[in-house]
């Protein structure tokens, strides 16, 4: 076999089960097994951490044993199709329904009723969806600069030149995986693109940029991977049921971001969304990834936050 073929033979998911203070376990809900990174007592109250669609449970991997310390059940979920969960075949109804029915189902299937979500990109989409649409499951909200779906759509449109890497992603996730393919060198570029875009500079000179580039690159070459990619890259933008276009968001909602233009237009219309107490906070000298960028500083954000709103 050439080197050629063998540098394009798909990788096992092994790749992304790294070590750490955390078990790997596989959490069976609606027919599929969702893979979790979790910590901490099981009698404690639950975090999920939903990853963007660039990356996977790993990006939580350094808040993980931190959040379990403060005392919470921390799970970080690989979504559907991602790194060790089930990769079924994608549907016509695959969409932010399968996700936020995945996520609560997961809640239920840990021995939690409820549980406090934390969401990142589309991950966020997910959270603020959930949030929304299953207000028994979710005790708070941690959104980190992410936005419900609608309001990421209507504030594109209102303000366009603020998005122009949104606009690019939205494009480009409209189309099979297997275009996408035959695209010379497109998804390595589009990882690398992507982390750029959304770290601080400083991050970007250290080792752990690299790393975390080559694990995010590698988990993309998982088998069958890169469909469910495509089509969670599509949530960002999705369309909701007419009935919860407008759907108030009623738990604690905690509102990360960088204090940057496109983000403080789009947290008003994030803020408006949420009938609850909500809050918002930056963590200096980071971008839209502090998970990577500075993972203390945001466990101690959210450990506030929740101290004081549980």
């Amino acid at each position: 076999m050439s080197t050629r073929r063998q540098r394009h033979r798909p990788l096992p998911p092994s790749v992304v089960e790294l070590s750490g203070s955390y078990e790997h376990e596989l959490v069976h809900t609606r027919g599929v097994r969702l893979h979790v990174a979790t910590a901490g007592e099981d009698t404690n109250p639950l975090i999920v951490l939903l990853h963007g669609s660039f990356s996977g449970w790993f990006e939580f991997s350094e808040v993980i044993e931190p959040l379990a310390a403060a005392g919470f059940h921390v799970a970080a979920v690989d979504a559907r199709g991602y790194g060790m969960s089930d990769k079924p075949p994608g549907t016509a109804g695959d969409g932010l329904r399968t996700a936020t029915g995945d996520i609560a189902g997961l809640i239920l299937a840990m021995g939690h009723d409820n549980a406090v979500v934390v969401g990142s990109d589309t991950g966020g989409a997910i959270a603020w969806t959930l949030a929304a649409q299953y207000p028994e499951r979710v005790a708070a909200l941690v959104s980190i600069s992410s936005a419900h779906p609608t309001d990421l759509r209507r504030a594109i449109a209102a303000r366009p030149w603020n998005f122009p890497w949104l606009l690019v992603r939205s494009t480009f996730s409209r189309l099979p995986a297997s275009v996408l393919c035959r695209i010379p060198g497109l998804i390595p570029m589009a990882y690398r693109r992507q982390l750029r875009l959304n770290t601080d500079g400083r991050f970007q000179q250290t080792p752990a940029f690299d790393e975390v580039l080559e694990l995010r690159q590698k988990s993309a070459e998982i088998g069958n991977a890169l469909p469910a990619i495509v089509r969670n890259n599509r949530l960002l933008t999705a369309a909701v049921p007419l009935r919860s276009l407008d759907g108030k968001v009623a738990a604690p909602s905690l509102l990360i971001h960088p204090d940057v233009r496109a983000w403080r237009h789009l947290t008003i219309r994030s803020q408006s969304r949420v009938s609850g107490p909500v809050s918002t906070a930056i963590v200096p000298r980071t971008k839209n990834l502090p998970q990577l960028e500075d993972p203390a500083v945001l466990v101690a954000k959210i450990v506030d936050f929740l101290g004081r709103r549980l």
